[in-house]
């Protein structure tokens, strides 16, 4: 469940289930990813034109708190291969950097490394996850079929490290014979965190069919706390809870 900041401003949503206010340059991505459970996929176009977000972003940021984190693109991913020309979430990252408010955020794109610049620049909190679920390439052509290849994320990841970034690796979601979390450890930089967490089906409908196999959101909650089990608990590395623990 989602709702607006301020009366029907769809550019910040508070996302009751996280409990999270998450930006939202552009109303759908690009991406296409089959296992998204913002449903959220189609042609990425921004909510508002560029000359007029700003003010539309410090409408929607009168009602929450400044020292309150906001999420880049929870939603919808903020760097879609338009963002390119038009620069939407660049413009509304100098604004949330300007106004001096703990960000993150969350993206499939090597764009991000565009924007170097403000994440140097800033001086508050800022983290930036770079989403990556498995190392398997033909794997990553089906499940995110939009989505910058393997490689291509893990040269990001170590552009941003090397230019001092805090950068992590958000491995969600962890699939069963899919994500190999020892294999996507080893594929890191030194210093680079990651956080797994477990593919949640429910809005599938149970039993889900992917990449050729069918699974219960029970079969890949056992399997996720084997893997976790098999990997222990580790410096640098978090496990978010499954779905059916959420409930609970």
């Amino acid at each position: 469940m989602a709702r607006y900041s301020g009366e029907e401003n769809r550019l910040v949503w508070f996302i009751d289930e996280v409990g999270i206010w998450s930006v939202n340059p552009y109303r759908r991505c690009s991406f296409r990813c089959v296992y998204c459970i913002a449903v959220s996929q189609g042609e990425a176009t921004p909510w508002y034109p560029v000359n007029q977000v700003v003010s539309e972003l410090n409408k929607a940021l009168e009602h929450i708190p400044s020292t309150t984190e906001l999420f880049i693109g929870a939603m919808a991913d903020a760097y879609p291969p338009v963002e390119e020309q038009l620069g939407i979430t660049r413009v509304i990252l100098k604004e949330i950097s300007r106004q001096e408010r703990p960000f993150c955020i969350n993206t499939k794109s090597t764009l991000v490394c565009r924007d170097i610049d403000i994440l140097q620049a800033y001086t508050g909190h800022c983290d930036v996850y770079i989403s990556l679920c498995t190392l398997d390439e033909d794997a990553v052509r089906v499940l995110e079929p939009g989505a910058p290849s393997v490689a291509e994320r893990l040269d990001a990841i170590g552009i941003l490290n090397d230019a001092g970034i805090d950068v992590n690796v958000d491995a969600s979601p962890w699939i069963p014979s899919v994500s190999d979390a020892g294999g996507l450890i080893a594929a890191l930089p030194e210093g680079v965190g990651i956080q797994f967490g477990p593919l949640d089906i429910r809005h599938f409908g149970e039993p889900a069919r992917l990449l050729g196999r069918t699974l219960t959101q029970q079969e890949v909650n056992e399997a996720y706390m084997a893997e976790r089990q098999r990997i222990g608990d580790q410096p640098g590395i978090h496990w978010k809870g499954a779905p059916q623990m959420l409930d609970q």
